[in-house]
């Protein structure tokens, strides 16, 4: 017996998968726990997002596994020949670096599947029903999977072509039990990695002596200026995708001057995400920036680091054990005053307070903005970005419901 522990995303992709191949399962959640049905599972798929900490974690170890550890003994069943398995994980930057792979092979490979899923979208084993419902199994498939650490995490068996690692810094401490077993969970994506897996220079010091015999170290040079892209970080994500992209098509007997030619042309049109250092619109010569999928210190940093002027930030703070001491050089060198959201915000306000920074702490979004245009004006600034730093636990529904409602605020302005 196969018990889903999770009614989300994840959830429903795999008892969609364990439907189509006739796999007896129970699904169920909080609201419906049986001790009873649990006890008596051979496996228990558990949502990434449910905490170490869950009862089921705690009563169940033994049983539990992750969508990705379970797939690995089903995919014999569903018999894909055809098939490369691209993982890319980070702290910061591996939703732009999965989206723009997914894109640019999309592109260069029209005769192929390409599949953009795992923590970016639909989960794995949805994008797998999908091929079994079109009856497309036969058909060559490239899956770009965005891992998050919760995937990855006690992964022994599942194998990947190829794989990317931009950075690991800590975060979801509110998760794993401490940092060392974070940073384990990203690296066991580049230990399960059959081929070439992708490295940053300036990421380099978090393998250890064996993973850095194999991995490909990247030289972080991309010219921007004629890409969608903007700071520091793109340059980053766009010089790892490069090199992945020419290591696989190489591998498909393509020319490394056709490949090139391809690659740079492509890659000129491929939009940004929203949400990431979005220019959402500007108000009397005010530009508002959207980075509201932004949920950690990492993510802040590589954001203020974009820009050459001062900002206007809005932001807020809940606790996943971050580290916030990298914030403080940037905000004495890119911020001029903060908006703060939320009751949560002493972390904020001991870094404002540490870098003379002006603050000013509000209830709402809409009193946000308002207050960042005001400032804004006030202080002849032309940039205001919304990078949340953290998750916005009881204000929101998710991440997606906070992007959207700003969106809202921003679109009334007047």
């Amino acid at each position: 017996m196969i018990v889903v522990f999770g009614k989300g995303k994840v959830g429903s992709g795999v008892t969609h998968l364990l439907s189509l191949l006739d796999i007896e399962h129970v699904i169920m959640d909080d609201q419906d726990l049986d001790d009873e049905i649990l006890s008596q599972a051979d496996v228990i798929l558990v949502s990434p997002g449910i905490k170490q900490s869950h009862y089921v974690h705690q009563n169940y170890a033994k049983s539990i596994q992750s969508e990705l550890q379970f797939l690995a003994g089903l995919l014999p069943k569903i018999n894909l020949p055809k098939t490369t398995w691209i993982g890319i994980t980070a702290t910061n930057g591996k939703s732009t670096t999965t989206w723009v792979t997914y894109k640019v092979l999309k592109d260069m490979f029209p005769q192929k599947n390409v599949w953009i899923t795992g923590n970016f979208d639909a989960p794995v084993s949805e994008s797998l029903a999908q091929i079994i419902e079109q009856n497309k199994q036969s058909e060559e498939h490239i899956f770009v999977v965005e891992c998050s650490s919760f995937m990855l995490y006690g992964l022994r068996d599942f194998n990947f072509d190829y794989s990317i690692l931009l950075n690991v810094a800590r975060d979801h401490l509110d998760w794993h039990k401490d940092f060392d077993e974070y940073q384990e969970s990203k690296l066991t994506l580049l230990r399960r990695t059959k081929g070439a897996f992708f490295v940053p220079a300036s990421s380099r010091e978090v393998l250890d002596d064996s993973l850095k015999n194999r991995g490909t170290k990247v030289e972080e040079s991309f010219d921007l200026s004629e890409t969608k892209f903007i700071g520091r970080h793109n340059q980053i994500n766009l010089s790892v995708i490069r090199d992945l992209i020419f290591e696989y098509s190489q591998n498909c007997w393509l020319s490394l001057e056709n490949i090139k030619n391809s690659f740079f042309e492509i890659i000129k049109k491929v939009e940004p995400l929203p949400h990431r250092l979005w220019l959402i619109r500007e108000i009397n010569w005010i530009k508002i920036y959207d980075d509201g999928i932004c949920t950690s210190s990492h993510s802040l940093a590589a954001a203020l680091s974009s820009f050459e002027e001062k900002v206007v930030l809005i932001a807020w703070w809940y606790d996943k054990w971050d580290d916030y001491n990298c914030l403080s050089e940037l905000f004495l060198s890119k911020v001029w005053y903060a908006i703060l959201i939320w009751q949560t915000t002493l972390k904020f306000v001991e870094v404002c307070k540490i870098t003379w920074v002006p603050y000013l702490i509000v209830s709402s979004l809409q009193e946000a903005l308002e207050t960042a245009l005001e400032q804004a004006k006030k202080l002849a600034l032309t940039q205001v970005v919304f990078s949340p730093w953290s998750a916005s636990f009881d204000m929101f529904k998710n991440v997606y419901d906070r992007v959207e409602q700003f969106e809202k605020v921003v679109a009334n302005l007047q």
